[in-house]
């Protein structure tokens, strides 16, 4: 158990309640207080609850970040960190201010559910403030923490504080990880605090835990959770925080043994960064991902990472390579079973391989037209094979053929690909589907003269100046 921090109790029970006379202050006054100091001094609005508050007089968690010990400091009238009884943690790199995403320490089982835990916790705080827009983690930077995928995890046990998972726990949380990936799955609108929180508790659960086969299963919990709440900030904008969260994932899927969803983390890093116009970045962590699995992968993991390698090569324009990867890819697809490969392998169906090399070609032929009528092929294959109820991919299927469409001259039937996309779109939560229209609406632009692509030009601009304006 977690020795609990009597000093912070004590200093909040030594501070009067601001409401019940001859009281003292209880955790919700105390929290309340924090919040409006915070706002009052910095204009930041965080959402300190009682529960969290619990969880730092337990000792759970034992070193607040600096706006919190700031606050609450103030509030209750002490000059020092360590008069309520935090101290920060020996794993703690830095104190991470508001605009800093957590420092991550090295690849060991205890200091990855450690960081995990942080990581989490910053996402909760920081919820409304998620550095959307701010510059992302490039370079050596990004690639830089990976290293420790290519090497055996540190010799750092968990510390067996609060004893084994039972069976029975454990598939609760998976059948809650499987309900979770259901709802974004059809657009639902889950939250990401609900995804995020989930993590944090699995997180700190995990830090008590013994090694086992029960402790690896949670462990896969933890990486899928940490992958959608990194896909959920993707689609929100909040890339830095995407970025971490997708590291976060990696990193829980290696300490729990599971490579395999391990490299699928690395791969949706990948795509963030091709996303983001760094294909050099996205193509040495798949380079990662591909040598940190080459003992253990299975076809269609071999297919997925060629076709995350083939996007590389095609922004970069480079034909030749692309060819090769969409070789090795279409290769190894065809090889595979979908009862042979892991869970989070199978949704890599014929329709989905074929749209994603479609999709691939497109950019390729920004560099050289010739591959265009190509990319309209894959893509018109993709949405005759793609299941009907996949609306999401349906949809970038389409605005991905209408923007190939245009790269041949064939305006009107780019203005008609489009033109069914729209109703997909979900004006609360436009994501990147939004900015894919967004791109076609400006590709379009030399064809405007056209009845067609103006009607649906403006279309899309109605839909961003709604967008702009909720």
């Amino acid at each position: 158990m977690a020795e609990h921090n009597r000093a912070l109790r004590a200093a909040r029970e030594r501070t009067p309640s601001p409401a019940a006379p001859d009281e003292h202050m209880t955790r919700a006054e105390l929290a309340e207080a924090v919040n409006a100091w915070i706002w009052k001094t910095t204009g930041r609005r965080y959402e300190l609850d009682d529960h969290l508050l619990g969880k730092w007089e337990r000792g759970v968690v034992r070193y607040p970040i600096r706006d919190y010990r700031s606050a609450l400091r103030a509030v209750l009238g002490v000059a020092t960190d360590s008069e309520l009884g935090f101290r920060p943690s020996v794993r703690r790199v830095a104190d991470p201010g508001p605009a800093a995403l957590p420092a991550l320490g090295r690849w060991a089982r205890g200091t990855i559910v450690a960081d995990a835990t942080t990581a989490a916790e910053w996402d909760l705080i920081n919820r409304r403030d998620t550095l959307k827009g701010a510059a992302t983690i490039v370079g050596a930077g990004l690639v830089g923490p990976l290293v420790g995928w290519l090497e055996p995890l540190a010799d750092a046990q968990l510390s067996s504080r609060s004893g084994a998972f039972a069976l029975a726990e454990v598939e609760a949380l998976e059948h809650l990880v499987a309900t979770f990936r259901e709802w974004r799955s059809a657009g639902a609108g889950l939250g990401r605090t609900a995804v995020v929180g989930q993590l944090a508790d699995v997180a700190e659960r995990l830090r008590g835990a013994p090694a086992g086969a029960h402790t690896d299963r949670v462990f896969l919990v933890a990486a899928e959770l940490s992958k959608i709440a990194a896909s959920m900030a993707f689609d929100a904008g909040s890339h830095r925080v995407a970025q971490q969260h997708y590291v976060t994932s990696a990193r829980l899927a290696k300490a729990g043994g599971n490579l395999s969803f391990g490299a699928v983390a690395l791969a949706a890093l990948a795509r963030q960064s091709f996303d983001l116009g760094a294909p050099e970045d996205g193509l040495a962590v798949v380079q990662l991902a591909q040598r940190g699995t080459r003992a253990a992968t299975t076809p269609r993991l071999t297919a997925m990472l060629a076709t995350r390698e083939a996007w590389a090569h095609a922004q970069l324009g480079d034909a030749r390579h692309f060819r090769a990867a969409v070789d090795i890819a279409e290769d190894a697809h065809a090889a595979s079973g979908p009862h042979t490969e892991p869970r989070w392998l199978r949704g890599l169906d014929t329709a989905e391989l074929v749209g994603t090399i479609g999709a691939r070609y497109r950019d390729l032929a920004c560099h050289d037209r010739r591959h265009a009528r190509q990319a309209v092929h894959y893509l018109g294959r993709a949405l005759q094979l793609r299941d009907a109820t996949r609306i999401r991919n349906r949809a970038f299927d389409l605005v991905s053929l209408g923007r190939a469409h245009l790269l041949v001259d064939e305006a009107d039937q780019a203005a008609d690909t489009v033109r069914a996309a729209l109703p997909y779109l979900d004006l609360h939560r436009p994501g990147r589907l939004a900015q894919k229209l967004a791109d076609w609406h400006s590709e379009a632009a030399p064809f405007a003269a056209v009845a067609a692509v103006a009607e649906v030009r403006e279309q899309t601009r109605d839909v961003q100046s709604t967008i702009g304006s909720s």
